[in-house]
């Protein structure tokens, strides 16, 4: 392997700890305000989930980027 790969495993799998802590730590129900409803969740679900989706967000912009930039 790699050293770039081993790296990388360490990163996903500390993530996915992290993630694990922030969900099963975090007990704590917020009321979260969807224009016309509002619903209970977890404050651990909304701070994963956040994170989560910035991170996709991420990823598909710079595969945009690098896409476009080796055209």
């Amino acid at each position: 392997m790699k050293i770039k790969t081993i790296i990388l495993l360490l990163i996903f799998s500390l993530a996915i700890f992290f993630s694990f802590l922030i969900f099963r730590l975090n007990q704590i129900e917020v009321s979260l305000d969807l224009l016309f409803q509002e619903i209970q969740v977890r404050l651990g679900l909304v701070v994963l989930s956040t994170f989560l989706s910035g991170i996709l967000t991420c990823l598909i912009l710079e595969f945009l980027y690098f896409y476009n930039r080796n055209r």
